[in-house]
């Protein structure tokens, strides 16, 4: 991959101007002349087409609607290889393992953030001014020189760089700090339920996989300590006994009954 991105960042940007004494110049590190949705919309053709398999660039271009000869198809080749999302060469195109993840809807935001710091230009930007204050345009110009980027590419730099940084959510925080996007990472296991702060009577989480008629019972339970006349109680668990008696077996014949104790003023 490291010979087709040194190969993407010549492609891309033809990364060669003239200088002020009339002789050419040349970045010495790579970015791309398009963004990382360009990069995206190449790896979404090559999915929606082939999978993981393998394309050629006249298939691919036909799938992006562009002529396989023209600059544009070119420049958008370039951009994804140097995102990293694709790999091999015409007649064998595929996705890296990053371009299955980014055009995988549950991982898509972990792979926009990756895909943005394989740009060298990118990542030298975000480790030098992470947790710090982007300059204004002018002074951004003149430190990406600085880095690596011609005279005469910089602003083009500047532009898809603000973009590519905006759809891989480094701007989320405001466009004057690149700051790497928070991602959760999905292990599988199952979270434990939140407590309930409402004003039902089960004053805690209900335990999972409750059938609805249980659930509705539990529901209309009161709170602890307040007041709940015998009768209402007997009510609740005479329910409660049809709705066992319609939802589990028993070997026994005969169901249960719920009756009120004269002498204490309890159930039984």
């Amino acid at each position: 991959m490291n010979g087709d991105s040194e190969t993407a960042s010549l492609d891309i940007e033809s990364q060669k101007s003239e200088g002020a004494g009339g002789g050419r110049q040349r970045s010495t590190i790579g970015f791309p002349y398009m963004d990382l949705n360009d990069a995206m919309e190449v790896a979404r053709a090559i999915h929606e087409n082939v999978g993981q398999g393998d394309c050629s660039e006249d298939q691919l271009a036909a799938w992006l609607r562009v002529s396989s000869k023209s600059s544009s198809f070119r420049a958008k080749l370039s951009t994804a290889r140097m995102f990293g999302l694709i790999e091999g060469s015409n007649p064998n195109i595929g996705l890296t393992s990053l371009g299955r993840q980014i055009v995988d809807p549950n991982q898509v935001r972990a792979a926009r953030v990756q895909a943005f710091l394989n740009v060298p230009l990118y990542r030298a930007v975000f480790e030098k001014y992470q947790g710090g204050v982007l300059p204004p345009a002018a002074a951004f110009e003149r430190d990406i020189v600085g880095i690596g980027v011609a005279e005469k590419q910089k602003s083009k730099a500047r532009q898809v760089f603000e973009r590519s940084a905006n759809q891989a959510g480094y701007f989320e925080h405001g466009k004057d700090r690149l700051v790497q996007p928070g991602i959760v990472e999905d292990t599988g296991e199952a979270r434990p339920p939140s407590p309930d702060t409402g004003e039902g009577g089960g004053g805690g989480a209900n335990p999972p996989d409750l059938h609805p008629f249980v659930q509705g019972l539990i529901e209309q339970l009161p709170k602890p300590n307040s007041e709940w006349p015998v009768d209402e109680q007997v009510k609740w668990l005479q329910t409660a006994a049809s709705i066992f008696g319609l939802m589990y077996k028993s070997e026994s014949k005969g169901g249960v009954t719920v009756n009120i104790n004269k002498n204490n003023g309890g159930v039984q």
